[in-house]
């Protein structure tokens, strides 16, 4: 599913560990993908990853954890595309509905898995859960510098808390997402709920609103 780079320096068991990884993390993504989460078990991916079962628990406390653990580097990509300088280009209404569109192309391609990664997300407690929180944590902290850098242009009003707003920014992707996900919208109604969200988000933003409330 990815191909880690071998690094100058990296020792010999170091690469073995990356590529056992590698191989565990590629067999339960293709295992959860064509079968299931539920229908899957720990002894079919260590099959499918030709490794023992009891190295599987070296890498992930459970099955839950194990699907955990193949999305938190789907969506460590994802963020990273997400992020792209190209992708920031344009007033801050147009541009924060765009920040969220690759987690929704990979979220509708796995729609059914993805259901199961929200829920244990949100209710399961594992290492790669808490990774997962803080992957979380630091994507919202990328989004706070770029409202840092529409605050130097004068698109946010300065005295604005960039954290706050940027939390708020991604809880309303996150309750957009959960309502698409979990059956109580289509994806086009989340899209456009989403980027209605933000342009008013962006309006309390901007410091024309400051002026108006004074």
């Amino acid at each position: 599913m990815t191909e880690d780079l071998v690094l100058p320096g990296v020792s010999r068991r170091e690469r073995h560990k990356q590529d056992k990884r590698e191989r565990l993390r590629a067999a339960a993504f293709h295992l959860f993908t064509q079968q299931g989460y539920e229908a899957t078990t720990i002894r079919q991916i260590a099959d499918e990853a030709d490794l023992a079962t009891g190295t599987v628990f070296r890498y992930a406390t459970d099955k839950a954890d194990l699907l955990l653990m193949v999305f938190h580097d789907v969506i460590a990509r994802t963020a990273e595309r997400a992020l792209m300088s190209s992708q920031l280009d344009g007033p801050l209404p147009q541009v924060l509905p765009q920040l969220f569109e690759p987690f929704f192309e990979f979220y509708q391609q796995h729609q059914v898995l993805s259901k199961d990664f929200l829920r244990l997300t949100l209710f399961h407690q594992s290492p790669w859960r808490d990774r997962e929180m803080q992957q979380a944590r630091d994507f919202v902290n990328r989004v706070g510098t770029l409202l840092r850098d529409r605050q130097a242009t004068g698109e946010v009003a300065p005295e604005m808390d960039l954290q706050t707003a940027a939390l708020a920014i991604f809880a309303l992707y996150q309750v957009c997402l959960v309502g698409w996900l979990t059956g109580g919208t289509s994806l086009e109604a989340a899209r456009a709920q989403l980027a209605a969200l933000l342009h008013l988000h962006c309006r309390a933003l901007h410091p024309s609103a400051s002026e108006d409330g004074a």
